[in-house]
Order: structure tokens, then sequence, then C-alpha cells
């Protein structure tokens, strides 16, 4: 087993009950995030049996050992899970501390993980206390969206027009 819990420096949290039933127990789909370095974020699923909450509030977690979800957790120590308290989803990120091969009939790699910060994702439309006025949404957006525009024109009819800004190095 591999542990980094040496090279971790954010502090331990306590786990809200609502996330603790929501990641344990016969629940349903638990999704994760991971960035591998130098990819694009997977958003990966997994089941009954393979995540689990203790007594510790540290989180451990089964995933195919051939996995996409299964590398990036190994080379960037990091992960993001999605639990649900209601209708709000919020975003539990979390430290990879240890990893090892698990000896089941199933190629899994077992994971230990440390929460280190609880944010809410995306709350439901009634809950959203902090919005703009409709008028002022509605300006702002157009304004965007003609700055999005002037930054990178569609082609035109008569033929491409190189596109405005600053391409990205291939």
């Amino acid at each position: 087993m591999e542990s980094n819990a040496a090279k971790q420096t954010h502090p331990s949290m306590t786990l809200p009950e609502w996330v603790r039933h929501s990641l344990g127990g016969d629940h349903g789909t638990v999704w994760i995030i991971t960035a591998p370095a130098q990819n694009w974020p997977e958003l990966t699923n997994v089941n009954d049996g393979e995540i689990v909450v203790s007594a510790d509030d540290l989180i451990r977690l089964a995933v195919w050992s051939a996995s996409k979800c299964c590398t990036a957790l190994l080379s960037t120590h990091h992960a993001t899970l999605l639990p649900k308290n209601g209708e709000e989803v919020w975003e539990l990120r979390c430290h990879v501390i240890a990893n090892a091969s698990l000896a089941t009939p199933r190629p899994l790699s077992g994971f230990l993980l440390k929460p280190v910060e609880l944010r809410v994702a995306s709350r439901d439309a009634r809950d959203i206390g902090r919005v703009h006025r409709i008028e002022e949404n509605e300006h702002r957006a157009a304004e965007t969206r003609l700055a999005l525009f002037n930054a990178f024109p569609p082609p035109t009819l008569a033929g491409e027009q190189p596109p405005h800004g600053r391409p990205l190095p291939a």
C-alpha cells in the first residue's frame, strides 16, 4: 500500500450526516470527477459497495484497476465526489492518502480519500438567492455573447476568416 499522508497540507474535515448518508449504503450511483494531468476531466460512477464512509470520516473507494479514474487518482492524488442533498448537488473535494490492490475476484484498486472541502455545485432554481435581477442577467448575457463573437467571429459565407484572439499552442 502506498501512502501519501505526508504530502497533505489540508486539515481533515468532519462530514455532515447527509453526506455520509448520500455516499454510503444503498443509495445508487455516486459520481466522481478526476482530472488526469494533460488530459480531459473524467466523470466516473461507482455503485453500492464500491464506496464506504467510516467513523473516521475517511472514504474508502474501489475502482477498476485499468480505468482512467484509477490512473488519475494514482497520478494526481485528487478526486471530487458529487453527493446530492435533496435537489442540490455538492462537490466534496478529497485527497488520496493511500492506495492498494484489492483482494477480490475483480481487478479493483482501493483508495483511501481524505475529504478537505465541501461546497455547493448546483442549487435548485427555487433556492438561488444571489442571482441578479433578470434584466441585469439578460444584459450581461447579451454583452458576453457579443464579446465572444467579436473575439471569435464565425466564418462568413464568402469564405472563412481567421479567428481573432490568441490561438492555443499546438
